[in-house]
């Protein structure tokens, strides 16, 4: 069986079994976006389908979420950070952002329906969140990103962290090699836009070029 294929089986069956005991689902404010907080009855009745959104969204990405997949829905409590927002027909959340106080906010990932809709809707409010938003109090949000997400976010605005000082303070002793101005020449010209690349040694993960974009409180 290929791996990718197994994965999403023991994902359904973790899913499953989850929310045998789950609390009834909320009706969710049409087109508003909330903070859940973990251990609250209302992010314990769509605890599952949280799982389910994130491993949804980084389903193109061999093992997934690296923190995440393959975990349980239990593993979600590692971030303390939840903005969700149900924006369609359905009575389901649509899309998730989350992440844990580190500087204010570093963003985790994201979970959504892989709907263009919901996946626009989360740079938007990615890019809103590291620009200096914030929701229900939780503001100063910032990460790493790469590739598409990179490259739509910088579309929308959100400020890159070009001081290489900054960036290994957040690092907090990452092995990066710094760059500046992005390494690679046939790089797209949105990325040309800013400073503050770096390629990020992952170990068994390999390297991986990035870059912070937000509003760290440092």
């Amino acid at each position: 069986m290929p791996l990718r294929k197994l994965i999403r089986e023991i994902i359904e069956d973790e899913i499953a079994n989850s929310d045998v005991h789950a609390p009834p689902q909320p009706e969710w404010p049409k087109g508003k976006w909330l903070a859940l907080v973990p251990g609250s009855p209302d992010f314990e009745s769509v605890r599952g389908h949280l799982y389910k959104l994130v491993n949804d969204a980084y389903g193109d990405m061999e093992g997934g979420h690296i923190k995440i997949t393959g975990k349980g829905p239990g593993i979600l409590d590692r971030y303390s950070f939840w903005v969700v927002i149900d924006h369609d027909e359905d009575p389901e959340l649509d899309v998730a952002i989350f992440g844990k106080p580190e500087f204010g906010a570093k963003s985790g990932g994201v979970g959504h329906d892989g709907s263009g809709a919901s996946i626009s809707m989360y740079k938007q409010k990615a890019a809103d969140l590291r620009k200096g938003g914030s929701i229900d109090g939780i503001g100063n949000w910032w990460g790493e990103v790469s590739g598409r997400a990179a490259y739509g976010m910088i579309k929308r605005g959100a400020p890159a962290i070009e001081d290489e000082q900054k960036v290994r303070a957040l690092l907090a002793g990452d092995n990066i090699t710094w760059h500046g101005a992005h390494p690679s020449p046939s790089a797209p010209a949105m990325f040309k836009r800013v400073n503050g690349w770096y390629e990020k040694d992952f170990g068994p993960g390999g390297k991986h070029t990035k870059i912070i974009l937000g509003n760290p409180a440092i």
